[in-house]
């Protein structure tokens, strides 16, 4: 494995944060109260965005389990990103589309948080599902956590002990 320069790690660092910018502000940028939006529109582009999502993070998968691809670290990264602001847009969408379906989410930024408590398990209660729809939504971002998210997270967390392991058996001058 070659020695990556300063400006390679610096750029291989950098990778992630500028995919998740990007997604963050697509999303922000994203128009919701369109004039003839309405709630089934804001649900079928919530479940086609999932979808993409989750095709994708399973492509990556397959890529290294299968072909022995090493880990796409901005591209994991960039599409869990991708997975808060698809559930995030979900619930907003709701929301406006369907006053009182979620209590306490006024904003975008609301939304954003509330999608982030529930990836994290936190769930301060602030801001919660009311109606049956975003309760709907919410189970369904459960348990994509818990498949796509979870594997992910495993496949990043085995790639960074991978690179660790060779750093030490090596040196860290052989390390990338």
């Amino acid at each position: 494995m070659a020695t990556l320069t300063r400006r390679q790690r610096r750029r291989k660092w950098l990778q992630p944060f500028v995919g998740v910018t990007a997604v963050l502000l697509v999303y922000y940028a994203w128009p919701v109260r369109q004039e003839g939006g309405d709630l089934v529109l804001g649900v079928l582009l919530t479940l086609v965005g999932v979808g993409l999502v989750g095709w994708a993070i399973a492509v990556q998968i397959r890529r290294h389990v299968v072909g022995g691809e090493p880990v796409g670290l901005p591209a994991l990264v960039t599409l869990l990103g991708a997975v808060l602001a698809v559930f995030a847009y979900g619930y907003y969408r709701i929301e406006v589309s369907d006053p009182g379906q979620m209590s306490g989410l006024e904003t975008k930024t609301d939304s954003l948080y509330f999608t982030m408590q529930l990836l994290t398990t936190v769930g301060l209660g602030d801001v919660s599902a009311q109606g049956q729809l975003a309760r709907t939504l919410a189970l369904v971002q459960m348990a994509f956590d818990l498949v796509f998210v979870a594997a992910a997270g495993s496949l990043l967390a085995g790639s960074v002990k991978e690179r660790i392991r060779k750093r030490d058996d090596t040196g860290p001058e052989s390390a990338g």
